[in-house]
């Protein structure tokens, strides 16, 4: 198994709260604040239950 696979595997084994404390981290340390801004600012667009995106 390897690393990312181990690291994945203990994170799922967290509880919720603490799981999202370990990513709020990886995400402060590792990946680029505008990116998590354009993430927090589109995360409406990934509305299943939209009526519009539910239109066929």
């Amino acid at each position: 198994m390897s690393l990312p696979d181990k690291i994945i595997k203990e994170i799922d084994m967290l509880n919720e709260k603490d799981r999202q404390k370990v990513l709020d981290k990886i995400k402060e340390k590792y990946i680029a604040s505008d990116v998590i801004l354009l993430n927090e600012n589109y995360s409406w667009w990934d509305n299943e239950e939209d009526d519009i995106y539910n239109e066929q």
